[in-house]
């Protein structure tokens, strides 16, 4: 069986006023909502990745998720697309987004975001390994 690895090629944070206020909130440092972003993206693809290597002769090319994340962590919004017609692929990914538990958001995502909800953006290759 061949193993696989799973790249991170895209992660994207989608909202507008994040994407404004982005270089100035913390010159030395990520700003909260995007180290809030980066620690949403490990937890789905770590629980997504275990759920997919099950089956890596079905692993074929780009998944995209995009979610809007409320202030308790809950998920509201959901998009599972795949570059390929791979219906085993965005169902599990779909699968393992229903159920992830994220945690709340911290209240200075908040003050950033000026709102109660945060958009995560992210676009996961998966890349058979031989």
């Amino acid at each position: 069986m061949r193993a696989t690895h799973i790249a991170i090629v895209t992660f994207l944070c989608c909202s507008l006023n994040f994407a404004q206020a982005r270089g100035a909130k913390e010159p030395d440092g990520l700003p909260a909502s995007n180290a809030y972003l980066h620690r949403v993206s490990s937890i789905i693809l770590n629980t997504l990745g275990p759920q997919l290597q099950k089956h890596p002769e079905r692993l074929t090319g780009l998944v995209k998720v995009a979610l809007r994340i409320d202030r308790q962590g809950h998920i509201h919004v959901q998009k599972i697309l795949s570059s390929a017609p791979n219906p085993w692929m965005q169902e599990t990914a779909l699968r393992v987004v229903r159920t992830v538990k994220l945690p709340p958001m911290p209240k200075e995502v908040v003050a950033e975001q000026g709102h109660e909800w945060i958009a995560f953006q992210a676009d996961w290759s998966f890349v058979p390994n031989g």
